[in-house]
């Protein structure tokens, strides 16, 4: 490989109290969470709206939301109001709606927002991270802060800052299969079984083989609320890399490709969706499973069968483990007990000044696929927001803070 020398002299273009990588369900909510409580907040987010895998993922239902409080209770209040809540399982919302309330209440408790932002790289000093370079439409700026979280879903910020991360499952590395949304129109059905859209496929199959075959066993079609659109859980990439631009790119293509191939199928073949159309594939890649951080506590299978409770618990879990297998169409899901996540998998081990919220968390690969669910994150972004605000005002360390006084809000199970 050949290797291009720089060297660079990167403006600061602000200062802060809190940065938050990301705005996703985790990122989102700890914009919110910080800026409420009275730090100066900027959230740097890649797409032009906040919400993640919520809006640019196009991921519906919204799982593990029930016994939150905080911002997430918050937010179904408002979307219930909006009459935008409900559809599929009645857990499902409206996707513009999600992205104007999350956009409302980051400024309106007077936080930042920077759309169309990379972040490039974590600017550390004496074992402490203290800002983030980022590039945009504006070149290449430094934005320095006295604590930042890392939402980005893959770890980026606390993997750039040297930090040990692992990636995909224990043995072969291999990380569960990616998923590319899809939404569409003219759509009179309402699944409730979990193989109910499989068999249709069958059986139109039975009648002629086309040779055409679903990329995984149990796909859903997901009402949206009071619409006749639904949005699509179907598509399945296996076998690429979450940590590569190249793999994520050949994914993305292959989803679209299986998106078009299905729509086609089912307007062709089955008589009830004989209308439907392909409205649009998701912005947002659905990846499932990459890096993980090594945190002050690890969550593990023990903590999900036995209920684990901790005293530094942040929000409680109930989403049983849920692993689309990286190498077949398979999918293994068992149940757990409610267990709590404590405070401690937020927090990297061997640095000050960062915070981690998300999927990326620190925990194993099974246990992430329980705790990976949005309503989760979302509860792990108010936590992270609440506990960075803390220690920024206060002048004291992460792992200071006092966080049982802050987060009882957020989770009625704690």
């Amino acid at each position: 490989m050949r290797y291009l020398k720089e060297t660079l002299t990167t403006p600061v273009a602000g200062e802060y109290d809190v940065i938050v990588v990301g705005g996703g369900p985790a990122g989102a909510c700890a914009g919110i969470a910080a800026a409420r409580a009275g730090a100066r907040t900027l959230v740097v987010e890649k797409m032009l709206y906040l919400g993640g895998m919520w809006t640019g993922g196009l991921v519906n239902p919204l799982f593990d939301y029930a016994q939150k409080k905080g911002i997430l209770g918050e937010l179904i209040g408002d979307l219930k109001k909006r009459n935008s809540w409900g559809g599929f399982w009645k857990m499902c919302f409206g996707y513009e709606n999600m992205k104007e309330l999350l956009e409302s209440k980051l400024l309106d408790a007077g936080g930042e927002v920077l759309y169309q932002t990379m972040f490039c790289r974590t600017i550390v000093e004496d074992g402490r991270v203290c800002g983030v370079v980022c590039e945009n439409m504006d070149g290449r700026r430094a934005f320095m802060g006295k604590v930042v979280i890392d939402c980005t879903g893959d770890a980026n910020v606390a993997h750039s800052a040297g930090l040990p991360t692992f990636v995909g499952r224990e043995g072969d590395g291999l990380c569960q299969a990616m998923t590319l949304m899809f939404t569409i129109g003219n759509v009179d059905f309402l699944q409730d079984k979990a193989n109910e859209l499989f068999d249709m496929v069958e059986e139109a199959n039975a009648v002629e083989d086309t040779g055409y075959r679903l990329p995984f066993t149990k796909p859903f079609i997901i009402q949206i609320p009071n619409t006749r659109h639904a949005v699509v859980q179907l598509t399945h990439m296996r076998g690429y890399d979450p940590t590569s631009a190249s793999d994520l790119t050949k994914a993305a293509i292959e989803g679209r490709r299986q998106a078009m191939e299905v729509v086609n199928f089912l307007k062709a073949r089955v008589e009830r969706f004989r209308d439907i159309e392909l409205l649009e594939t998701a912005p947002l890649l659905g990846v499932r499973e990459s890096r993980r951080i090594a945190g002050e506590y690890t969550i593990d299978r023990n903590d999900l069968i036995d209920g684990g409770r901790h005293e530094d618990d942040i929000t409680t879990a109930s989403f049983g483990v849920d692993i689309h297998d990286p190498s077949s169409t398979n999918q293994k899901c068992y149940g757990v007990k409610r267990y709590g996540i404590p405070y401690r998998s937020l927090i990297p081990k061997g640095i000050e000044g960062l915070l981690v919220a998300g999927r990326c968390i620190s925990g194993t690969s099974e246990a992430m696929a329980s705790y990976r669910v949005t309503g989760n994150c979302a509860a792990m972004g108010e936590a992270a927001g609440a506990a960075a605000a803390e220690a920024a005002m206060q002048g004291i360390g992460v792992r200071d803070v006092k966080i049982g006084d802050i987060v009882k809000h957020i989770d009625g199970g704690i």
